[in-house]
């Protein structure tokens, strides 16, 4: 009578295999979600912050230049000076643009890998139900067998 048990045990398996990939890709749902979150936080809040930040900054530098009496034209050291706070603008944002890119295709593939342990998870139960139905066939069949 074991092969009831090994049925059950099929059963079980399945139904465990089922649980864990559905368990597993809602945190891959949840993983993506969260990257474009992120992603629309940095484009609508923070990427403009920095902008208007950048823009102030370079204004004050503008005016101070200005109030020094000093002329801003190019060649003249005011001018440098302004177009260096510029470039080093720019390259802040860059930064700021592939820091942000980076961090949203990290929650993407995050989200995949876990999707993947989802299928994995189904599979690992199907064979574990595989194999407990083929026990189960072998002992109902020696147990016929032996009569």
């Amino acid at each position: 009578m074991a092969f009831i048990g090994n049925f059950a045990a099929a059963q079980s398996a399945k139904a465990i295999g089922k649980y864990n990939e559905r368990s597993v890709y809602q945190q891959a749902q949840l993983a993506r979600k969260k990257a474009e979150v992120e992603r629309e936080v940095y484009n609508k809040v923070d990427r403009p912050r920095l902008l208007k930040k950048q823009d102030a900054e370079y204004d004050f530098l503008f005016v101070r230049a200005l109030k020094s009496g000093a002329e801003v034209r190019p060649g003249t050291s005011p001018y440098l000076a302004l177009l260096e706070a510029k470039y080093n603008q720019a390259t802040d944002l860059t930064i700021a643009d592939y820091s942000s890119r980076s961090a949203y295709f990290d929650g993407i593939n995050r989200s995949l890998l876990l999707e993947s342990k989802a299928i994995g998870e189904r599979f690992k139960g199907d064979m574990t139900a595989r194999t407990e139905t083929i026990k189960g066939i072998a002992s109902a069949g020696s147990l016929l067998a032996g009569q």
